[in-house]
């Protein structure tokens, strides 16, 4: 952006006041202005930093100031010009080399900090190149540490697919058991009531809400919150937790509200691996032999009574004879 005659000693300017920390002034620059050219005098001034500058960033005042510039001198025709005498070249090649000199050491000033430039970029590029080779070997490092990663999770996929394939069919296997046991106690008609070591419901059949009140959602709950219809017995807590204690089922004949008799089993609950994991209850239907066990007990009787009543009459026959 700036114009001839000012971008040489302008960057040279800027290099300086960013080295030395202090303001550069430069006079008499004869910069192009539209066709023209304007004197100016450069300043650069370091603005003072800041809590909120950036330290790697700093900044600085650029000053132009216009001057009035030397009068130069008209011109001679040709025909008026005396020619130059060797006295007034003598004295004028002196201020010739001077400027020259003084255009050579401004050149060989700004060439200095191209130079300085020049290899602070390089050793920049050259830190940078560095640093890209760091980071590409890490990124090859990090790449076959992903494709090792993506092997191994390749490989757990794999073992998982398997696993998921064996659970399945696990799954189906126990679903089909499970369907099967309903069924087979469906069939049966038995009540079933199961529990475990804190006398809570896990499970029961559906043939079991006549003879205790449950409903799907008391699964879980304690079985001495539960209210049944059984007749004179209130120790079924009591037994289950002695099944449980001492491992010896319990075998009773029970009573429901609706006049049936059930016989009821205790039994310990035990898994494939012959641990105890709760109690089995059972409730088997046995109404019409104990009507048929009352009745022959009764005809029994009768028949005893009987035979009693026809002892005592012989008896008697034989005491008149």
């Amino acid at each position: 952006m700036a114009r001839a005659g000012l971008r040489r000693d302008l960057s040279l300017g800027l290099y300086r006041a960013s080295q030395k920390r202090a303001r550069v002034v430069t006079r008499g620059l004869r910069v192009k202005t539209n066709g023209d050219f304007t004197t100016v005098n450069l300043t650069i001034c370091p603005v003072p930093t800041t809590i909120d500058a950036r330290p790697d960033a700093p900044l600085f005042v650029v000053l132009l100031e216009a001057v009035e510039a030397a009068p130069r001198v008209a011109s001679v025709p040709a025909t008026d010009a005396l020619e130059p005498t060797a006295d007034t070249a003598t004295e004028a090649a002196p201020a010739s080399v001077a400027e020259l000199q003084g255009e050579l050491e401004a050149k060989d000033a700004y060439l200095q900090v191209a130079l300085g430039e020049l290899e602070s970029a390089n050793e920049g590029l050259t830190s940078r190149n560095e640093e890209m080779q760091s980071i590409n070997e890490e990124l090859q490092s990090t790449n076959e540490e992903l494709q090792t990663a993506k092997e191994e999770l390749q490989s757990v996929n794999e073992e998982l697919v398997t696993v998921n394939s064996e659970l399945q069919v696990k799954v189906s296997d126990l679903s089909s058991i499970n369907n099967d046991m309903s069924n087979l106690l469906a069939g049966t008609g038995i009540a079933t009531l199961f529990v475990d070591h804190q006398m809570r419901i896990l499970r029961f059949t559906h043939t079991l809400r006549k003879i205790i009140n449950l409903i799907d959602r008391d699964v879980g709950r304690p079985i001495s919150h539960i209210v049944t219809n059984i007749l004179d017995y209130g120790t079924l807590v009591e037994d289950t937790r002695r099944v449980l204690d001492t491992l010896m089922p319990v075998e009773m004949e029970v009573q429901t509200s609706d006049r049936r008799w059930y016989t009821l089993r205790i039994l310990p609950y035990r898994t494939s691996e012959n641990l105890i994991e709760g109690a089995v209850l059972t409730f088997v239907e046995v109404t019409s032999a104990v009507h048929e066990r009352e009745r022959l007990m009764a005809a029994l009787e009768q028949a005893t009574a009987e035979r009693g009543e026809v002892s005592a009459t012989t008896l008697a026959v034989g005491d008149a004879e």
